[in-house]
């Protein structure tokens, strides 16, 4: 699941509980199980906004360009925000194609997931807590 790029009700900043009314494409970074036993997915937003990508700090951001976008299966450049991550249930209230044969939209290559992790591991160096962190009991 790692590197997959679904679609999913990412949260909203005003309410990081509860999935958003609308869908926006994400980065799978990581699934983790919890003490309970249950499993989240750790996903990044992506944006093509360029308001929100002018909001990302410095540094916390990979672009993909229009080639890369395309050559995955993708119509338009993006950025990935970094910092901006949700640990969410792997569940239909919040990916609702999750089953479904045409959940994975497209797999980023090595070099991609590679460039991901880099920028992941030098926030964490920075900020031991991700600046923003969302999802149920996040």
């Amino acid at each position: 699941m790692r590197g997959c790029f679904v679609d999913c009700w990412f949260p909203f900043a005003e309410h990081p509980a509860q999935p958003a009314p609308v869908r926006h494409i994400v980065y799978v970074q990581t699934r983790l199980r919890l003490k309970s036993g249950a499993f989240r997915l750790v996903v990044m937003l992506t944006t093509t906004s360029s308001r929100m990508i002018a909001a990302i700090p410095a540094g916390l951001s990979v672009t993909i360009s229009k080639e890369s976008s395309l050559r995955m299966g993708m119509r338009n450049a993006f950025t990935i925000d970094v910092h901006r991550l949700a640990a969410l249930p792997e569940d239909t209230s919040w990916f609702p194609d999750i089953g479904r044969e045409n959940f994975v939209i497209a797999r980023a290559a090595d070099r991609l997931k590679m460039a991901i992790t880099k920028r992941y591991d030098a926030m964490l160096e920075q900020h031991p807590r991700p600046m923003s962190l969302m999802g149920p009991g996040a």
